[in-house]
């Protein structure tokens, strides 16, 4: 039952079954060629025999006709021709036949000639002047044919369904291995196993292919599981103070109201506390939207060169309050393409180089110079946000573009840490490859879009 199922071993019976029909349709094709070919020759024998009757009829006489003929009166027909040559008034002259067959073509059986086997004869009469010569010859050669069709088929067939069957059996098993390993693997997965992966051969074959991109899958949904339940712990942290000092204000606004006392140094409190927690949501549902693709109907054929003014203008004065400093850089490239022409939402672009911007303000000390740079390569946009501060450790580059991750473990500075995961979200909308690096010294973030990036 285990082969019946199996793919490769229905597939292998399938072709047999095919193959045999079509080489039943060649053999029998074969078959009636060759048949029409021996029949052809017979009767090209027979006809032959009586051209060669009449030729020596017209050129000596019915007499010699029958000498010749006479030569085969004592030769069975089963060893040689059949031969009968009567006169017009149907006395026999001469032959080893007792009876002439019926004028033209026609097929005899031996029992109609006197004869006691069970084959049939072709025969041909024709005229010899007054005279009837039949000339008959046996198609046991057509007999043979065909036994010998047969046995080959059959014998080609009984081969071909043994080493299909064969390979069949073969294929079967080792794939049923191969899905059993496959199998495996689900089942582990379904039993919560995220590290679960799906083995591949070295056939490099399309069920390789399968599970390689089963295996890429498995991957993206174990990080994005570890991701959930790193943002649940990140969420229950982040929301844990705030929330029991939004307690403690209303406690503190309860207390003072039953003494008379005024509430709304507490109250105004802990609104600031309820609007901070409302904007970590908002946040994490932005990122969730952007993630899931909703912003892409927005998309249209933009320059982003304005959009960097219009950053750059807003943050000159920020910087400035902040004692840093700010340089807007555009390279060459830029002025070359007429712009920095891409498909994108331009809300979400200004965005996200406003998030890159104030992560550098934030934590970079005052006397930092922060540059927002931005260029064409290969028909590509490219823009980066470097600054020449304190920089962030090798091993913590890749981390900083999770959901509510801080450097600061403490949690005790201002933000959410979702300012730069909105950054990655409005990044991968946009099919913008982005990287951190070492800016020696300080940090330089980059993101490089594509310029084939599909709107849908």
């Amino acid at each position: 039952m285990r082969l019946l199922n199996s793919i490769p071993f229905r597939l292998a019976i399938a072709f047999t079954i095919l193959y045999l029909v079509c080489m039943s349709i060649g053999t029998f094709v074969h078959y009636n060629s060759m048949r029409e070919s021996v029949r052809a020759q017979i009767d090209r024998s027979l006809v032959e025999k009586h051209e060669l009757a009449n030729k020596i009829f017209t050129q000596v006489g019915i007499d010699a006709v029958t000498r010749v003929v006479s030569v085969q009166n004592n030769v069975p027909m089963e060893y040689s021709l059949g031969y009968h040559l009567e006169s017009s008034t149907g006395e026999r002259l001469a032959g080893n036949l007792d009876s002439a067959a019926k004028d033209g073509w026609s097929d005899v059986h031996a029992s109609e000639i006197g004869m006691r086997n069970d084959q049939t004869y072709r025969f041909y009469s024709s005229k010899i002047g007054d005279n009837v010569f039949s000339t008959g010859r046996s198609m046991s050669a057509l007999d043979d044919l065909r036994i010998h069709s047969v046995k080959s088929y059959l014998a080609t067939s009984a081969v071909t369904l043994m080493i299909a069957w064969i390979g069949a059996i073969v294929l079967a098993s080792r794939s049923h291995s191969r899905v059993r390993g496959i199998v495996n693997s689900m089942d582990r997965v379904a039993r919560g196993n995220l590290d679960a992966r799906l083995p591949i051969s070295q056939r490099d074959d399309d069920i390789d292919m399968l599970s390689g991109n089963m295996n890429d899958a498995l991957s993206l949904l174990q990080l994005q599981v570890n991701g959930m339940k790193q943002v649940s712990a990140d969420i229950a942290h982040d929301l844990k103070t705030p929330l029991n000092r939004l307690y403690i204000r209303i406690e503190e606004a309860v207390e003072k109201s039953h003494r008379g006392e005024s509430v709304v140094e507490e109250l105004e409190a802990a609104a600031g506390e309820a609007a901070d927690i409302n904007s970590t949501f908002e946040a994490l549902l932005r990122i969730a939207q952007i993630e899931a693709g909703a912003r892409k109907s927005k998309f249209v054929g933009l320059d982003l060169l304005p959009t960097l003014h219009t950053a750059a203008e807003v943050y000159d004065a920020v910087v400035e309050e902040q004692e840093q400093t700010f340089q807007l850089v555009l390279d060459p490239s830029v002025e070359l393409n007429a712009g920095l022409h891409l498909i994108g939402d331009k809300d979400l672009l200004l965005q996200m180089i406003v998030n890159l911007i104030e992560n550098a303000i934030r934590h970079c000390p005052k006397g930092t110079h922060i540059e927002l740079s931005s260029g064409v390569a290969n028909g590509a946009v490219w823009l980066s946000v470097s600054d020449n501060g304190p920089g962030i450790p090798a091993e913590d580059r890749d981390k900083v573009f999770q959901r509510l991750y801080r450097l600061e473990k403490s949690r005790t500075t201002p933000g959410s840490g979702l300012g730069l995961s909105l950054v990655k979200a409005v990044a991968d909308l946009h099919c913008a490859t982005i990287t951190v690096g070492d800016n020696e010294p300080g940090l330089i973030i980059k993101l490089n879009f594509d310029k084939d990036c599909p709107v849908d």
